[in-house]
């Protein structure tokens, strides 16, 4: 069962104008297409559409398109916004069938950070990626994938080879390259201390440029008493 809903409209004017015209009224145009079907011109509600856009599940999960001459499941592959207001343009969905596996990514979700080893000891749970590509049946499809790094030490790394998968799910990823998903990382030096090493190294280069002043002017009166022996 789909976790979503959208009201829609059959869009039969195609073309720039027609589609200006649509979110005028307040309608967003959309492609429905896949499952082995002809791909289906629909308008959807653009405020019930930016609602749901705002909830980080809804670019993973089923979703309803109600309101034509058949209930069809699909799932968001494509929105372009608009390039200066939170506006959608136009939307792409496809069609899913329930015996026929699909490949989408969700969410990852970090837990236990508070509580990991390394962050008590002054340390920073960096987040490398926020999501991952899996592969299952629609009915199987997770809001998301929790990471624990609870257990996590300074210098530790958890690739995507760590995460558990729900059942009936496969995390897609290349297990020569295993791309990394989180690291604990030390703390970094004190501003005090880094200031204090700076004002060092600038104090230590201006001595050293004074003592080579030094022996310069030393040189040049040496060499103007070689001059004034010359002249006598």
């Amino acid at each position: 069962m789909a976790d979503y809903s959208l009201n829609a409209v059959e869009r039969n004017d195609k073309g720039t104008r027609a589609s200006r015209r649509m979110r005028r009224d307040g309608w967003v145009p959309a492609n429905v297409y896949g499952a082995g079907k002809d791909p289906h011109m629909v308008a959807i509600g653009e405020n019930q559409l930016l609602h749901l856009m705002e909830e980080e599940g809804f670019f993973s999960s089923l979703i309803s398109i109600e309101g034509l001459n058949e209930r069809q499941d699909v799932l968001v592959r494509g929105v372009q916004m608009h390039p200066h207001k939170p506006k959608a343009m136009h939307v792409d969905f496809q069609r899913v069938k329930a015996d026929q596996k699909l490949s989408l990514n969700v969410p990852l979700h970090i837990s236990g950070e508070e509580g990991a080893p390394g962050v008590l000891e002054g340390g920073t749970v960096s987040h490398l990626i926020h999501e991952v590509e899996i592969t299952c049946l629609p009915k199987n499809i997770p809001d998301y994938l929790e990471v624990d790094v609870g257990s996590l030490e300074i210098g530790d790394t958890l690739h995507l080879s760590d995460i558990p998968a729900p059942s009936g799910v496969e995390i897609n990823f290349d297990e020569e390259t295993d791309q990394p998903v989180v690291t604990v990382v030390g703390m970094q030096a004190e501003p005090e201390a880094a200031v204090a090493e700076e004002a060092e190294a600038e104090a230590a280069e201006a001595a050293e440029g004074e003592g080579e002043g030094e022996e310069a002017a030393e040189g040049e009166e040496a060499e103007a008493g070689a001059g004034e022996e010359e002249e006598e």
